[in-house]
């Protein structure tokens, strides 16, 4: 999806600005338009839960509408009143999911309190939120979809989101590396997040991919993310005079 293309790196760090996330309310009071909208937000977020759970089982040609509605308990008459077609449901469900792994990841990074913290914090907070959130990250950053789908989703994704969330988190505790001499300033910010992401999402896909194999010749994962890490920040670290 667009949403793990990163945009141009700028000279000074990018404000953070995570999307506000959806909230549903399990038991919404009947009457009046707030009641009205926590009822609907609901019912949505039921379809967004059966969603994640029948991609995860079929993939994209296994699923529908009419199964997502049949899944919580809905008619196909309902569920099409919320989504006019699954690609709009996928690019719902999947901006959604966005919104709440930005959010985990500037928390991270404001919880550490200090630059050389700040970035493996986020990184393990990445790993985390991928690995507690097995069918999200798959449908978000591992299972491929047909042209025309992927498309449409990538036009609705550049409305949503003009500047990524995820990304901006991760570049801000780049600049702030390299502000700090952590990291030289001789490599451009965006190769380096591009660097990083890339090799938390090996990590998470791995444990995803294979997590009903044998992993007994495995280090832990807490090991190979912090090996991983440290080779990364010392091949970008500022060489020694």
């Amino acid at each position: 999806m667009s949403a793990t293309r990163p945009p141009q790196s700028s000279l000074s760090a990018p404000p953070v600005n995570v999307p506000a996330t959806p909230v549903a309310v399990a038991d919404a009071p009947a009457a009046g338009p707030s009641g009205a909208k926590l009822r609907r937000e609901s019912v949505r977020e039921a379809f967004f839960n059966a969603a994640r759970a029948l991609f995860a089982e079929a993939g994209f040609g296994g699923v529908t509408l009419r199964r997502v509605g049949e899944r919580c308990g809905y008619s196909a008459a309902a569920i099409y009143r919320h989504f006019e077609d699954k690609t709009a449901l996928l690019f719902e469900l999947c901006a959604q999911d966005w919104v709440r792994l930005a959010a985990a990841l500037a928390d991270a990074r404001a919880a550490a309190g200090t630059p050389a913290l700040a970035l493996p914090a986020v990184l393990d907070a990445y790993v985390a939120w991928a690995l507690a959130n097995r069918h999200s990250y798959h449908l978000l950053m591992m299972m491929g979809l047909p042209a025309d789908a992927e498309r449409a989703i990538d036009l609705r994704w550049g409305e949503r989101f003009p500047e990524d969330p995820v990304n901006a988190v991760l570049m801000a505790c780049v600049h702030d590396q390299q502000a700090t001499a952590l990291i030289d300033s001789m490599y451009d910010p965006g190769d380096v997040a591009n660097a990083l992401w890339t090799a938390v999402h090996g990590l998470a896909a791995l444990d995803i991919t294979f997590e009903h194999l044998p992993h007994e010749d495995w280090q832990p994962l807490a090991h190979r993310q912090q090996v991983l890490l440290a080779a990364l920040l010392r091949g970008f670290s500022r060489p020694s005079r």
